[in-house]
């Protein structure tokens, strides 16, 4: 079941540290971060590293985030609005931030289509075998 925007901003929130767990969201911090969601998925779509189909409206409202996708998008885009929220670009979001994208980069790839070429044996020119006398 795919995810919403205000669960994609929740979760981001979570993630910056702004809001405990079981603590209620003021409204203006769920504006502030639906701020940040366009552009940050603009961004992911310009680098190629992962397209979002349907990330909702401002709002939040609407969206389907993929189940897959829902956590390491959360805590790339809460790395990218830090500096919104007056936090200190620290090294725990930065590497939550570069574990996140190579996990969108291995989401976004294409299946794996390298197999081994057969030939029919039909097709394969006839290979004479050399007799230099003696037993077989």
């Amino acid at each position: 079941m795919s995810k919403t925007r205000a669960e994609l901003i929740n979760q981001c929130l979570t993630d910056l540290g702004v809001i405990a767990a079981g603590q209620s969201i003021d409204a203006d911090l769920v504006l502030k971060m639906d701020g940040f969601i366009d552009p940050a998925v603009a961004l992911l779509a310009r680098l190629e590293i992962y397209y979002v189909q349907d990330a909702g409206s401002i709002g939040p409202t609407d969206g389907a985030i993929e189940d897959e996708a829902f956590l390491p998008l959360a805590s790339w885009i809460a790395n990218q609005a830090c500096s919104g929220f007056n936090l200190p670009a620290d090294t725990k979001m930065q590497a939550l931030a570069m574990i996140a994208e190579g996990n969108l980069r291995t989401l976004a790839a294409p299946a794996r289509t390298l197999r081994t070429l057969r030939v029919d044996p039909a097709l394969t020119p006839w290979r004479r075998a050399i007799y230099r006398g003696g037993f077989w």
